[in-house]
């Protein structure tokens, strides 16, 4: 009759007896069922320790934790290893699934934890573009490191590509894609950015008047004597004029209005600044026009007009 061996269950922890025999064998734990890999008995009878189904890398403790977090923890862990080593690619993620499993976690928690290293150490990237407006080239490559570091398939969205645009113009300048409006233009004329906005103009408005007046008998049958007298309030304020569409084209900024329109050549432009909220096109002649837009594209609209008349 053979002899038994015991081997411990590297799930629960549970006791399993198998016969003897000169080569590995598959044990399955009668408890939690895992099917696991048990080394041949040591010459000297000492029992010998289970080997796990994976590499020797992704070997699991000898007893583990009774919560899910410290369960979770020893994945953690196992992930920053392999991702301080160098890149977790498709094998290894698969790899890492299994080891969650084999934690008793759920199918898809290395998925989720690699996610999540990402986010955290992408969230110091994106603050940065967020708050200069431009991706720079070691923006660029540190994002794709990250990509292949944690096996993350990311695609950028929001103002992402609007912040590469801005750093082509203004490092590189590099002019983007002339895009089809569907407008007149001239025939050497192209447009290179259009965007929907509410054009704005400084305009004097009255609210109203100010004073007193005093009506005084004269004494004699119908006149009068006023004294004082009423001046109008007068405002200088910013004033909506039309809502459309500001296009940038290689000669002017054309504004398409359902109301009105109006043209600003490149070279009449003198200046420009960023507002929260809009971008203002200052002129060698006339009043400054403003129009209504985030930070980002009224930026991005100066560097594009920088660079237009330069050429």
């Amino acid at each position: 009759m053979l002899s038994q061996h015991t081997y411990t269950c590297p799930r629960c922890s549970t006791k399993c007896p198998a016969p003897d025999g000169e080569t590995d064998r598959q044990v399955i734990c009668p408890k939690c069922s895992l099917e696991f890999l048990a080394a041949a008995p040591a010459v000297d009878g000492r029992a010998p320790s289970p080997i796990s189904p994976t590499a020797s890398k992704f070997s699991l403790p000898t007893k583990l934790p009774f919560f899910k977090s410290g369960r979770r923890k020893i994945l953690d862990e196992k992930i920053i290893e392999l991702a301080s080593t160098g890149t977790v690619d498709a094998a290894t993620e698969f790899k890492l699934e299994d080891f969650a499993v084999a934690l008793d976690l759920e199918k898809g928690e290395a998925t989720r934890l690699l996610t999540q290293h990402f986010t955290e150490e992408f969230e110091h990237v994106k603050r940065r573009m967020e708050s200069s407006f431009v991706m720079t080239d070691n923006d660029v490559a540190e994002i794709d490191s990250l990509k292949r570091k944690y096996n993350v398939n990311l695609n950028l969205h929001g103002n992402a590509s609007l912040f590469r645009a801005i750093y082509l113009l203004e490092i590189k300048r590099e002019l983007p894609l002339p895009v089809d409006v569907g407008l007149m233009l001239d025939s050497t004329e192209v447009c290179y950015y259009s965007i929907p906005t509410t054009w704005h103009q400084s305009r004097v408005h009255t609210r109203g008047y100010s004073g007193t007046s005093v009506s005084i008998p004269s004494g004699i049958h119908g006149v009068r004597f006023r004294l004082g007298g009423y001046t109008p309030m007068r405002s200088e304020e910013m004033t909506p004029l039309s809502d459309g569409t500001l296009c940038v084209t290689s000669k002017r900024l054309l504004f398409s209005g359902q109301s009105r329109n109006t043209t600003i050549t490149l070279k009449k432009i003198v200046g420009g600044h960023v507002f929260s909220d809009s971008v203002r096109i200052d002129k060698s002649t006339g009043k400054p026009d403003m129009f209504s837009m985030d930070a980002p594209h009224a930026r991005y609209i100066l560097s594009l007009i920088d660079v237009l008349r330069d050429i």
